[in-house]
């Protein structure tokens, strides 16, 4: 099982939504959202996921973003206002979102730290009901003393025996497996690199299932800003069936203009790949080739829209076969 970690940016919650419209998210794949926002987009991705009959994890204790604050503004909002027809409505939006995040497909999710662990422990969060994702070793020692008290529907657990060893339950591997560049004009002088094996090894090392942060990478930026070079990222399997990424990367690097040309480029690259013509054309990878068939730059945000949904048709589908 295949858990891609996503915070919930737009582009980020639309790649699964698309997934699940044309059948490609597979059931070998339960994603965990760190939303960042409280708004209709992110509201919108769990209803089409109740509707489709499928699990998301949505941490409920996100440290990034902006979700905590925007759902506090939601209800002052409807505290100060005066108009009963728009307050009403307000309290309808609000009550609707309750639902959505109560929902039995909707698991809870949980990053750790000493706050919510005494909660289990008190009783106070069933853990039981609820998935704990430690990612870090500093919650090591409360395995140590109180693991039969902390069996959740699922642990996330960074790649370390000791900690494994103290873990009850479903455990999975969590780890930040891609290497970001500083730079996307960076990635020229590594252009192809092993991203991970634990789909290889997760099992037989005793897990259920792992995890990483896609093509993202784990650091959190609140905002992009214009790049020298347009990157696109494109996971592919290895002779020895180990997940690599390629990095395609623009040539007219000299300064920030004129993206559409670098997003030509790139593709060029890509299309002149030496593996281009055997590696499965997946709905995302598809996307984006017929962005650059019909002369239309989708974007920075969209190309790695496309990258995301290819990795995870890509690992969803090796995972049906393979389980």
């Amino acid at each position: 099982m295949y858990f891609p970690y996503l915070r919930g940016r737009q582009n980020e919650l639309l790649c699964l939504r698309e997934l699940l419209e044309v059948n490609r998210l597979y059931n070998t794949i339960i994603p965990i959202i760190e939303p960042v926002r409280c708004n209709s987009t992110f509201f919108t991705t769990l209803k089409k996921f109740i509707e489709a009959d499928r699990k998301i994890i949505i941490i409920k204790n996100p440290k990034v973003g902006k979700f905590r604050n925007d759902y506090e503004e939601l209800n002052k909002k409807i505290e100060e206002e005066a108009n009963e027809a728009k307050k009403k409505k307000l309290q309808e939006t609000l009550a609707s979102y309750k639902e959505l995040l109560n929902n039995s497909h909707i698991i809870s999710g949980y990053l750790c730290n000493n706050k919510v662990i005494s909660q289990c422990l008190d009783g106070k969060k069933n853990v039981k009901d609820i998935v704990l994702i430690n990612t870090g070793i500093d919650t090591f020692g409360y395995y140590e003393e109180y693991g039969s008290k902390l069996e959740a529907v699922y642990t996330f657990i960074p790649k370390d025996e000791d900690f494994k060893d103290e873990v009850l339950g479903k455990k999975v591997i969590l780890e930040d497996v891609y290497v970001k560049a500083k730079r996307n004009v960076d990635y020229i002088e590594s252009p192809d690199e092993l991203f991970s094996r634990n789909h290889l090894v997760y099992r037989k090392r005793g897990y259920v299932g792992f995890s990483d942060y896609s093509i993202v990478g784990a650091s959190y930026e609140e905002s992009g800003f214009a790049p020298l070079a347009v990157a696109i990222h494109i996971l592919y399997f290895g002779q020895k069936r180990e997940l690599r990424v390629h990095h395609f990367v623009s040539e007219s690097n000299e300064n920030i203009s004129d993206p559409a040309r670098k997003f030509a480029e790139a593709m060029q690259n890509l299309l002149n790949w030496e593996h281009f013509d055997i590696i499965p054309k997946t709905n995302g990878l598809q996307n984006l080739i017929d962005y650059y068939s019909n002369g239309k730059f989708p974007g920075l945000g969209v190309i790695k829209k496309c990258s995301i949904m290819h990795h995870l048709e890509l690992i969803g589908k090796y995972l049906e076969v393979d389980e």
